[in-house]
């Protein structure tokens, strides 16, 4: 079990960062967060996995594409309407 603690702690640090970037934390206390994370993890924290996987958790929380995923496109409109649609409208 003391195995786990570090990646926990990693995922948490991946969402604190991920967080106050969304929320527009000034760019000084970003620069601050990101120097607790790289003392803790290391100099290459920006592609840890599990840093990466608590920043990419914030980002689907708030709608955003994944850190080091291509962004999806949007499906294209339906051409048709269902036979629900057409016969029932709207409460179909």
């Amino acid at each position: 079990m003391a195995a786990e603690a570090p990646d926990r702690d990693f995922v948490l640090l991946g969402i604190k960062y991920e967080a106050a970037k969304v929320g527009g934390l000034d760019e000084m206390s970003l620069a601050a967060i990101a120097n607790d994370i790289q003392s803790e993890v290391g100099e290459s924290w920006e592609t840890d996995p599990t840093v990466l996987r608590g920043r990419n958790a914030v980002r689907a929380e708030h709608g955003l594409p994944r850190i080091g995923e291509p962004a999806r496109s949007a499906a294209p409109p339906p051409t048709r309407r269902s036979v629900l649609r057409r016969i029932f409208g709207k409460w179909a």
